[in-house]
């Protein structure tokens, strides 16, 4: 047998001859064992390792070429082996290159897909990588340039993703190693890689934003045009790699790409945006390559920065609690934030919600970095904040709150006050404004801005509006106001007790009163008016009342006057006795003048009732005089008025709230009185002072005569509830004009006789009542009672209460019965008389045993 080592290095093609003739055959599969043995022969033989191999390639290549394009997979498959295994052992020349590259064009490399197989493509591009990794260190793939864009730019854009991925490889190490020639052919590569930045597989994504970032190194200007926004979408990508890739080729590219001063604006805000990202690796990332770029800069300019670097002061005093940027990189914020922060309020507008969040976030960097240098850019980044403070996503109005406050601290109020002045109509603004003032020195506040803004907020058509979000923001302003200037603010602290007591007056919501609470707190603390509210209220409730001016006929339960006169009577405490001269004709416009919504009087009557009961606390520091008239005007002009009788439901429910309110008045002690007396003052000092609303003989007599006739017209009235505090206020009178030596027999008898027709009343109460009233005014007659002048008084009592001792109640026979026990003293003689004469006529014997035989007893005493 001959020797094949040498006759394949003497004569490569008779060795190869017998393999060669079968590549021709029909049969694929002696086709691939030809090949199979081609590679064998010359790579797998141990025989012929000194073989050149440079001899044997002009031999072979046409037909191991020609394979490329056999119809078996197989076959070219082992034919792109070869050319591989030959690509390893030939020795660098372009030679062999003129023969490989056109055929790997045809396959991989032209508009329309010849290879079919995804493995055979994965394998070619392989090929073509092994080809450039070898001649990386040569300038032999000069040529060759237009073949490789050609092929890479078709197998980037493959469906298989391993083809996808191994050509942005190639692609990477092509602008490595053919940068002066790759500058001409770079826009041809970027379009099909972009085409890879939607691909569902995260790693192609990253593989092409990889080969995109070194496209744009290696490529002219169009290339970062077309690649910008791009890169910019993907910042949104959920994929954290992803993300995070972009942050590596943005950084680098302000670190690296030539043309990157002409280009700062558009990359800026990528890396911004990065250093706000959820994943603390792109964070980290992101700051450590952005003080780089600043450090790199100031290198490069030194020069020009050689003032300030001169200059250059430490954190100033006034700053926000985070890491101050280098000066690098605030100078190229400075230099850059007019052509970015227009884009951003452009972004604001859309309707992409991350987009909106990113660009809030964004807005936060550049404040912070461009520091005092965004002040000529104050207008374009108050409408952003404005635009953004009223973004319907909580996590973007998150960001605005930020940015207002680091824009605070940077931005004079002689600077942004003028933007934001005639906004103050709007919630959004109220929101900016009041986190500018977080950030803001109080010594500039209080210059202008906070007269001014407290002037506008207090202005009733601003304060009084009852929206949440503008009340919201309205207690945010002027709590931090208050926080801010503390002690400064005691100029203007009238008109922040103005704006916070009208959210409490007409709040929302209870969060937003205890938010106005809160604040009135804060004021009462700054304006050092002792333990309590009520002390606030002393110095600013008179400017409340004063402000109430419109016409109580307009006036609905919504309506902000009532909803603050409201809010003083129930809210004011003692501090409401100074200010009775207001209040009275304020209660005399809204319940003596008949045309007022009826619901507004029912709601005032209701509250004046409260008012009257917590007599001890609300007048514990009003002058006797004032109170005195304070409650004439109360009883003649408000309550008297309001008792006389009208048709109507509406008139109904409006007596029984009067007559109601008349009880609290007349009520000598409140059941809440206990709890009253030890109630504090503004000092926190106890009120000793007991409050009586008739503490004179004088002070009652005038009304009694005014107030019988409508008591008496009151019990008959169709409201059961009417008939009961009817009853009830006979008694309270009763039992106050005994105490003061006015209730005269007179008086007696113009009331008892309509209390007796009410035992036979359809309400079970309003006869439990009429019982206890009848019991209530006897025992509270005159003495002496001259029981024979007024002996038929007397008579008829006893006559309509006996009868209702056989009543079918058997609770109401028992009130009756211990009320005529305690009534027996009028005149035992003439009631022992009536029971004995007519005992024999009533079924219920022993009430009237039990009554005759204590008649009996007071008879012989």
């Amino acid at each position: 047998m001959t020797d094949t080592k040498p006759k394949l290095q003497e004569n490569p093609r008779s060795a190869l001859e017998s393999y060669i003739t079968a590549l021709q055959s029909e049969s694929k599969i002696t086709r691939k064992e030809a090949l199979l043995n081609i590679n064998k022969e010359i790579f797998d033989n141990p025989d012929i390792e000194n073989c050149d191999l440079t001899i044997v390639f002009p031999e072979i290549y046409a037909y191991v070429l020609k394979s490329f394009s056999d119809a078996s997979e197989a076959c070219r498959n082992v034919s792109a082996m070869i050319i591989s295994n030959f690509i390893d052992h030939l020795p660098l020349n372009d030679y062999y290159l003129t023969y490989i590259m056109p055929v790997i064009v045809r396959r991989i490399g032209c508009p329309e897909i010849i290879e079919e197989s995804e493995e055979i493509r994965l394998v070619l591009i392989e090929l073509v990588h092994k080809i450039i990794e070898k001649y990386k260190t040569t300038h032999l793939l000069s040529s060759f340039i237009n073949d490789f864009t050609s092929i890479l730019s078709k197998t980037s854009a493959d469906p298989f993703p391993k083809v996808k991925l191994e050509a942005c490889e190639c692609i990477i190490l092509v602008t490595k190693v053919l940068q002066r020639d790759f500058h001409f052919q770079s826009e041809s590569y970027v379009k099909p890689v972009l085409s890879n930045f939607c691909h569902q597989h995260f790693r192609v994504r990253v593989a092409a934003i990889k080969a995109i970032g070194a496209i744009v190194l290696a490529g002219n200007v169009k290339c970062f045009e077309l690649s910008i926004t791009p890169m910019a979408e993907k910042l949104f990508d959920e994929n954290t790699q992803v993300r995070l890739q972009v942050t590596l080729e943005v950084g680098n590219w302000m670190l690296n790409y030539r043309d990157r001063y002409s280009f700062w604006h558009r990359m800026i805000p990528l890396l911004l945006t990065s250093l706000s990202d959820l994943m603390a690796d792109i964070r980290e990332t992101a700051i450590r390559l952005w003080d780089d770029i600043g450090l790199q800069f100031m290198d490069e300019n030194e020069e020009d920065l050689k003032k300030r670097t001169d200059f250059l002061k430490d954190v100033p005093s006034h700053y926000p609690d985070v890491k101050r940027p280098n000066l690098g990189c605030r100078y190229l914020v400075q230099t850059n934030i007019g052509k970015i922060v227009p884009a951003i309020g452009r972004e604001m507008e859309g309707w992409h919600a991350d987009a909106r969040l990113r660009s809030s976030q964004l807005l936060c960097w550049l404040i912070l970095c461009a520091e005092e240098g965004s002040t000529q850019h104050a207008n374009t980044i108050v409408r952003t904040l404005h635009r953004g403070a009223s973004d319907e996503d909580p996590r973007v109005a998150l960001e605005i709150k930020r940015a207002s406050e680091l824009f605070g601290y940077f931005i004079p109020p002689a600077t942004w006050w003028p933007l934001l002045e005639a906004e103050v109509d709007s919630w959004g603004a109220l929101l900016v404004i009041a986190n500018i003032i977080k950030g803001s020195q109080p010594e500039l506040i209080k210059e202008k801005v906070l007269k001014e803004l407290t002037k506008e907020l207090a202005d009733p058509d601003r304060c009084r509006v009852r929206k949440p979000k503008y009340q919201t923001n309205l207690l945010h302003v002027a709590e931090a106001l208050i926080d801010l200037c503390k002690e400064e603010c005691l100029p203007v602290a009238e008109e922040l007790f103005i704006i916070n007591f009208t959210v409490y007056a007409m709040p929302v919501d209870d969060n937003l009163q205890f938010m106005a609470i809160s604040n009135l707190d804060k004021l009462r603390h700054v304006e050092n008016c002792g333990r309590s509210l009520t002390s606030l209220y002393e110095k600013h409730i008179r400017r409340v009342l004063a402000d109430i001016t419109s016409d109580a006929l307009t006036w609905t339960l919504l309506s902000p006057d009532r909803c603050l006169f409201e809010c003083v009577l129930m809210h004011s405490g003692s501090a409401m006795g100074g200010q009775l001269h207001l209040i009275a004709p304020l209660l005399k416009e809204c319940l003596a003048t008949p045309k007022v919504d009826p619901e507004v009087k029912l709601k005032i009557f209701t509250t004046l009732s409260t008012v009257l009961l917590k007599r001890q606390t609300n007048f514990c520091k009003c002058d006797t005089d004032k109170l005195e008239a304070f409650l004439k005007i109360v009883i003649e002009d408000v309550i008297m008025p309001n008792l006389v009788w009208s048709a109507g439901r509406i008139s109904e429910a409006i007596r029984t709230a009067a007559v109601a309110c008349l009880c609290s008045a007349l009520q000598e002690s409140p059941q809440n009185n206990d709890i009253l007396n030890v109630e504090t003052g503004g000092d926190g000092d106890k009120n000793e002072k007991e409050v009586n609303l008739f503490p004179t003989k004088e002070s009652l007599e005038p009304f009694i005569d005014k107030m019988v006739p409508l008591l008496v017209g009151l019990a008959d009235d169709n409201s059961t509830l009417t008939r009961q505090h009817t009853l009830r206020a006979i008694c309270y009178l009763s039992n106050l004009a005994k105490k003061r030596s006015c209730f005269t027999a007179e008086v007696l008898h113009k009331i008892y006789f309509v209390v007796v027709k009410r035992l036979d009343d359809s309400s079970d109460k309003v006869r439990s009542y009429a019982v206890q009233t009848l019991c209530t005014l006897f025992m509270n007659r005159p003495d002496p009672y001259d029981t024979v002048v007024y002996g038929p008084h007397v008579d008829a009592l006893y006559s309509a209460m006996l009868i209702h001792l056989d009543d079918t109640e058997e609770s109401f026979r028992k009130e009756v019965l211990d009320a005529l026990l305690k009534l027996c003293d009028v005149d035992p003689k003439l009631i022992l008389k009536k029971v004995q004469a007519n005992i024999h006529l009533f079924r219920n014997k022993a009430a009237y045993e039990r009554l005759s035989s204590h008649a009996e007893k007071l008879v012989k005493e």
